[in-house]
């Protein structure tokens, strides 16, 4: 699969952005470079899209991505477009409609993206957008969600018996050693500092800790922000391959008996205090590698899911007609292409 997912929410604010710009482009991108039944999808608009997602696939580092990597970000963006169109089309046949207690939520959580309600239209209407036609567009996206999740429902957690399953394929190939990789939340005890506060700082790492096993933060996040870790900003805390008695005995024995996907209470080393999350420990057990093996087969089904998306998406395409009118707008395995 291609950056983005066949019709995946995560880029519906962005959808829902460059829909509505096709009155800002430039004159030379307002010629059609794709057909889908009777609608066009012009050159200016994928242009404007792809740039768009590009730039929030990389937080504001586009301009670093090959050629290549943009070529893919343009062919997700395609396919998303030619996706939505078909399934447009296939809703109006079927007469599938959205919730409007569901429209409302999701209007609602776009609308607490900005500080305040006269910020967030004041940025509709650069798009030239109405609050009818953000609404409608949303309306889609929850249709379209509607009828793929009922066709090809999500895929269910893997099981305990496909996990050891998986292990017993694959335990052959994984390198035994001492090493582990994880990522540490440290912060140093001042000079002189007085029982009380070194208690405030233990406190505050188990605080950080609670947050991230709750789910509220994540631990790189955290990790950025709060580690004395000069280089925490940029890796997010991340140590990798390391083996623990190399960074002193007393982290070694502070994550001694961590398992994989866990978080260590709060050590002291001579350095300051430390939590630490282990996520790879490469001893050859196979509760070690449980964590990694369920992301596997996860990201597995999905993509099982994905492709049967796409062979639904082919067959509509046949249906209602998709014309690639450029070659530089025809994506390498492309929706109802030949």
């Amino acid at each position: 699969m291609r950056l983005v997912s066949l019709v995946r929410t995560a880029v519906l604010p962005v959808l829902l952005a460059t829909g509505f710009a096709s009155a800002q482009l430039v004159n030379g991108g307002n010629f059609d470079v794709i057909r889908v039944g009777k609608v066009g999808i012009t050159q200016g608009k994928v242009d404007s899209l792809t740039k768009m997602l590009a730039q929030q696939q990389t937080k504001g580092n586009a301009d670093k991505l090959t050629a290549d990597q943009m070529k893919q970000v343009r062919w997700a963006v395609i396919d998303n477009l030619v996706g939505q169109e078909l399934l447009k089309l296939e809703i109006k046949k079927l007469g599938i409609t959205a919730p409007k207690s569901k429209v409302d939520s999701l209007v609602k959580l776009f609308k607490s993206q900005y500080p305040s309600e006269d910020a967030f239209n004041k940025e509709l209407r650069k798009t030239g957008a109405t609050m009818a036609m953000f609404r409608e567009r949303i309306e889609q996206q929850l249709a379209s969600e509607t009828i793929l999740e009922k066709k090809f429902p999500y895929p269910k957690d893997p099981t305990d018996a496909e996990i050891a399953a998986y292990w017993e394929l694959n335990k052959n190939k994984v390198s035994v050693n001492d090493t582990i990789s994880g990522a540490q939340i440290f912060v140093k005890i001042p000079k002189g500092a007085s029982a009380q506060e070194i208690a405030d700082q233990k406190d505050m790492l188990k605080g950080l800790a609670a947050q991230v096993r709750t789910g509220k933060a994540t631990f790189a996040m955290l990790a950025a922000q709060y580690s004395d870790d000069p280089s925490a900003k940029k890796t997010g805390g991340v140590m990798s391959k390391f083996t623990a008695k190399s960074e002193g005995a007393d982290f070694a024995k502070g994550v001694a008996n961590l398992k994989v996907g866990e978080i260590s209470a709060v050590f002291q080393t001579k350095d300051g205090l430390h939590i630490f999350m282990l996520t790879e420990k490469n001893d050859g057990k196979m509760e070690s590698y449980k964590y990694q093996i369920e992301y596997i087969l996860r990201v597995n089904a999905e993509q099982e899911r994905q492709l049967k998306i796409k062979n639904y998406l082919d067959t509509l395409a046949k249906s209602y007609k998709v014309q690639y009118l450029n070659k530089d707008y025809t994506p390498s395995e492309a929706i109802g292409g030949n």
